[in-house]
């Protein structure tokens, strides 16, 4: 036995290298498993990198339309409002009587008659309403809508009928029965532009 543990210890150094060598390899395979996995684990995240860094381009992209859309949105307000103070603050219904019966006088329209109807809240405007009755020649019509059209105040043409005139003709030109409903406007108090930011 003793032959045996000299022998044992004589080769020990062979053990301790073999023992060396699997440790070494152990080592090596552990070390290999980890390196794989730090390989994986980068591979996700340069994947979730790129695509954070895509997102931000979006985000950076959309904040710079954003701003655009400010400005467009600001320009559009501005509009609203420069046309909104175009529109006077009151309807004063015997000047706007007075504009239409002139115009009707001037023209030498017939049995004229304006009422002033209901008023209608819009987002932006106020509109009242005048209902019309005339008689007079197609050209006379034409003419004092040419004059509505161009007058100072804004209105609006909402409903017009003309009809033949069912009384005999005196003259050489026909004349027509017309009805209709006039709009005037004025803007809205209550309306504020909401810029949304």
């Amino acid at each position: 036995m003793k032959d045996l543990v000299n022998k044992l210890i004589a080769n020990a150094h062979i053990f301790l290298f073999i023992y060396g060598v699997y440790s070494a390899y152990v080592m090596y395979d552990e070390h290999n498993i980890r390196v794989n996995e730090v390989q994986n684990q980068s591979l996700g995240l340069d994947a979730d990198i790129e695509q954070n860094q895509r997102k931000v381009r979006e985000i950076q992209e959309f904040s710079k339309k954003t701003n655009e859309y400010k400005v467009r949105v600001e320009e559009v307000a501005k509009n609203i409002e420069a046309v909104q103070k175009q529109l006077p603050a009151e309807t004063n219904d015997s000047q706007i009587l007075g504009f239409f019966q002139s115009e009707m006088s001037s023209l030498n329209i017939k049995d004229s008659n304006f009422t002033p109807g209901k008023e209608d809240k819009s987002t932006y405007f106020i509109s009242k309403e005048y209902s019309l009755k005339a008689k007079g020649t197609f050209l006379q019509f034409l003419i004092f809508l040419e004059r509505i059209g161009s007058a100072d105040r804004i209105y609006n043409i909402k409903t017009l009928k003309l009809e033949t005139s069912a009384t005999p003709q005196k003259g050489r030109f026909q004349v027509i029965s017309g009805e209709g409903v006039i709009q005037a406007f004025r803007f809205n108090p209550d309306f504020k532009v909401d810029r949304g930011f």
